[in-house]
């Protein structure tokens, strides 16, 4: 059966620190327990036992023994009882020395704070009170245990001895009892606060690596749509210039214009990027100026080959701007994979800004002939399409469409943006 008072923790045991302060405590307490003695027979000629050093050997000991009352409390409480009694028993006016008083109740306080084993502890502090009490009640029974005499009070002598002598040692053992108990609840205490300072610093570098490997998944996807999206129309480009340059050089001339301005923005973008990776690690971090849905309309002029139209449907909202530059990443990502790995003539971009419920939605269809979604990308474009639309709590839809073609749909529900 588990004792009622609460033991519930386990206290960790004393630091090799603390054991070293125990053993310097306990030789200062022989010491002083020792002088004590001397002190005290000087004053009162009191008996020192055997041979007349008995008294400083059992002093010694009692200061030594305190030693281990965190390493070891509960040995430590029953070897000091073991010692009072003695001292009690063939020192008799040595027992009221406040030092073997002191350090009883040392002992039994750290049996209450230091104990990890609180069956046993409440066990041998029974067997303690037990024969503490009981061995109160046998030198009262012994003849000329209590005065004897006429009545000068209310209680006669005998009585009033024995009530004073149970009040002391009641208050004595109890509070020892309860200052211990105090003292382990308070160590409790503490350790749940620093368990719970651990705790939140845990959570915080958890989220600090969270927040990290959420942006460099961030960067991740914004490389591979701006490399993906500028290198690709190059390659249209220089294609088309190389076809024409005999022929038509003005078109030609055009084109390496395109490659000149789009080769320029890649740079510009990729740098942007860059320095987001060498800067600090803490702190505010500047971007630069991220595209959005207003810059959808120059991404889409910008496509050639094939060519491609942008719809806005529903009134335009405010947009927050993570939002926006998702959206955009999105359709930069969605008509790059049209002009590289599809036969369509033609690609058409809608924004649909949606009253009920409040969302965005950005959707790309091309005309090309049908295909499968291991045919897109290869690589890593569908999967970030679908992690910006998750990264916003929206959906993400891509597939090929039943009469050819294929669709990328994402649409994300908005916030209202002060």
């Amino acid at each position: 059966m588990r004792p009622r008072i609460d033991r519930s923790w386990d206290r960790p045991p004393p630091t090799p620190a603390q054991v070293r302060t125990d053993v310097v405590v306990g030789v200062l307490l022989a010491v002083l327990s020792v002088a004590s003695v001397e002190v005290f027979h000087s004053v009162a000629g009191a008996s020192m036992g055997w041979r007349g050093v008995e008294a400083y050997g059992w002093f010694a000991l009692a200061g030594l023994a305190l030693a281990g009352r965190r390493a070891w409390p509960l040995t430590t409480l029953a070897l000091e009882s073991v010692v009072f009694v003695v001292v009690g028993e063939r020192l008799v006016e040595l027992g009221v020395v406040f030092t073997i008083q002191m350090i009883m109740f040392a002992a039994l306080y750290s049996a209450w704070a230091w104990s990890r084993r609180p069956r046993t502890l409440v066990v041998v502090t029974a067997g303690v009170l037990v024969v503490m009490f009981g061995w109160l009640a046998i030198v009262f029974a012994r003849p000329g245990g209590t005065p004897t005499g006429p009545s000068i009070g209310l209680l006669p002598p005998d009585v009033a001895i024995i009530v004073y002598s149970l009040a002391i040692n009641v208050v004595y053992f109890l509070g020892a009892i309860v200052w211990g108990q105090s003292a382990w609840q308070s160590s409790r205490r503490r350790a749940l606060v620093e368990a719970q300072v651990e705790n939140e610093r845990r959570r915080r570098d958890a989220e600090r690596r969270e927040a990290v490997q959420a942006e460099r998944l961030r960067i991740a996807r914004d490389l591979h749509d701006v490399v993906a999206h500028h290198v690709s129309g190059i390659g249209v480009q220089a294609a088309g210039a190389s076809r024409m340059i005999d022929v038509r050089p003005e078109t030609a001339r055009q084109a390496l214009g395109t490659i000149e301005v789009s080769s320029r923005r890649a740079v510009t973008q990729m740098q942007q990027l860059v320095g987001l990776l060498r800067g600090p690690s803490d702190g505010p971090v500047d971007r630069g100026p991220q595209p959005g849905l207003d810059d959808l309309p120059a991404l889409v002029a910008e496509s050639r080959d094939p060519s491609a139209t942008l719809t806005v449907v529903g009134a335009p909202r405010p947009v927050d701007p993570g939002v926006g530059l998702s959206l955009y990443r999105v359709v930069q990502e969605a008509l790059t994979n049209v002009r590289r790995h599809s036969t369509a003539r033609e690609a058409r971009v809608t924004v649909r800004h949606l009253a009920d419920p409040r969302a965005v939605e950005v959707e790309v269809l091309d005309d090309g002939a049908p295909r499968t979604p291991d045919e897109d990308s290869g690589g890593h474009g569908l999967i970030g399409v679908r992690e910006r639309a998750a990264a916003h709590g929206g959906v993400a839809e891509t597939g090929p469409r039943p009469q050819g073609g294929f669709r990328v749909r994402v649409r994300v529900p908005l916030e209202d943006v002060s």
